[in-house]
């Protein structure tokens, strides 16, 4: 006699063979590549730096793997001033990124996080 038993996402297979175990695991998301430039040219960034002139695009460009169907958020912070950007997790692995105007000097950070709020990268860079 075969039994199939499920609990807590582990499957046993019990039959006249002997014991069999499958543990069913999610893949985490896991950003791969995180890079910030001034744009994003063939699904890459370009011209990529920490150093930016106030009003320029500042691109964040990512590299993730696991999490299809998810949504990272990216946390943009300047002094007080905050602003997000959602992105869309396709496939694994998935090249994504976001932009913002930089329209205030000074020291700025973004930080991704995932649906949880888990931070998952962390970067900063300086706006003249």
């Amino acid at each position: 006699m075969k039994k199939m038993l499920a609990a807590t996402g582990v499957f046993l297979w019990i039959g006249c063979f002997g014991f069999f175990t499958l543990a069913y695991q999610v893949p985490g998301i896991q950003i791969e590549e995180a890079r910030l430039g001034k744009n994003v040219q063939d699904r890459q960034v370009v011209d990529e730096t920490a150093d930016f002139a106030r009003n320029d695009k500042v691109y964040l460009w990512l590299k993730v793997t696991g999490g299809a169907g998810e949504t990272l958020r990216a946390t943009w912070k300047a002094g007080t001033h905050t602003w997000t950007s959602d992105l869309s997790i396709g496939g694994s692995p998935w090249r994504t990124w976001c932009y913002k105007t930089a329209a205030v000097s000074g020291d700025w950070s973004i930080s991704v996080a995932d649906s949880k709020g888990n931070v998952l990268k962390e970067m900063t860079f300086k706006v003249k």
